[in-house]
């Protein structure tokens, strides 16, 4: 298989079918597609020259948390369309499986942050994502699935309707649900709690929904044993500060709530000081028998693939051949996929 041949160091993973879970699909389409894509709907840019345009929806230099953020309020404003949302899916999975060798994928979005103030119907926005989905699924030996994202900005009703909106879907490929968004943009998200979403998350986990919350990447320990307590996820996204703390690590791994780890996205942020900071959170999630996976959170933004992420950590000796497989084979395990897919 040709993309088991470009690097050496991952020979081992030569036939190996990876898992990924924590990826966006706002930043799974690169810059020269998403350029297209918004000429096509004949939305306005930022800038006319398309070099700037690809440094806007690219990582080139470290950002803090909030920045980086904002840097996904103009790919969701290209994939404000049905058509667009059905074109971002097929190449999400599609473009997994050829560079990488990815059989198993779960994308996420947040359809109301897409809906360009109320103009979309909600409706049309995750159908055409869906089939694009499938479209993909046709082509390629690929069982993928979409998770929604609730957003720390949003009302309560808001939430709601994406919850509502999950359940609705679930038969069709909608997998599971997820909270993010900024922390200190806007009073609604400052004040958020995540006891605030208890009830939606207990509904679509009656549906028989997967959960998963973005939560100990910028916010501390405290948050996440809230979350933990009020929410009882089945993973975490990221959930790196809980290397503080020795008793929640423990319950982690008592508990089995797999975290979903994002090397290069944690650099980027500033969130990880360096490789040799790295090394100790890996160390210590290893050491207390965390369970994790490792995931890009968005390989064309963040210029990786999940590939570059295992080299990363193997040539930087945060972890092993044999952490790798874990970690793929603790992905395997954890998808929100059903396996009839």
């Amino acid at each position: 298989m040709g993309v088991t041949m470009e690097n050496p160091r991952l020979d081992f993973l030569k036939n190996v079918p990876l898992t990924e879970l924590h990826t966006h699909l706002g930043f799974c389409v690169s810059p020269t597609m998403l350029w297209e894509m918004a000429h096509d709907q004949g939305l306005k840019l930022p800038t006319k020259n398309y070099w700037e345009f690809e440094q806007m929806v690219t990582i080139y230099e470290r950002k803090n948390y909030e920045e980086y953020l904002m840097m996904y309020d103009l790919t969701e404003k290209i994939q404000s369309s049905p058509e667009a949302l059905f074109f971002a899916a097929q190449h999400a999975v599609s473009g997994a499986y050829r560079t990488n060798n990815i059989t198993t994928l779960e994308i996420r979005f947040n359809p109301i942050l897409r809906n360009r103030g109320g103009e979309r119907d909600l409706d049309h926005l995750i159908v055409f994502a869906l089939q694009g989905m499938e479209r993909a699924m046709l082509k390629y030996p690929v069982k993928a699935g979409i998770i929604l994202m609730m957003d720390r900005r949003f009302t309560e009703e808001e939430n709601a309707g994406i919850v509502k909106k999950a359940i609705k879907y679930k038969s069709r490929g909608v997998i599971g649900i997820d909270l993010a968004g900024p922390i200190n943009r806007t009073d609604q998200s400052r004040m958020f709690h995540p006891s605030d979403i208890r009830h939606l998350v207990k509904q679509a986990k009656n549906a028989g929904l997967g959960v998963t919350i973005h939560t100990g990447e910028a916010t501390n320990v405290d948050e996440m044993w809230e979350v933990i307590h009020e929410l009882q996820p089945d993973r975490i996204g990221h959930g790196i500060a809980c290397v503080n703390d020795s008793k929640l690590m423990e319950y982690l791994r008592d508990h089995h709530i797999v975290l979903e780890t994002c090397p290069t996205s944690n650099l980027h942020t500033k969130l990880v000081q360096d490789f040799d900071h790295m090394r100790d959170i890996y160390a210590t999630l290893k050491a207390n028998g965390v369970p994790f996976t490792i995931n890009t959170d968005g390989p064309e933004m963040q210029r990786t693939s999940l590939r570059k992420e295992f080299e990363l950590l193997l040539r930087n000796n945060i972890l092993t051949h044999e952490d790798i497989l874990k970690a793929n084979e603790e992905a395997t395990q954890a998808t929100f996929i059903p396996s009839t897919v």
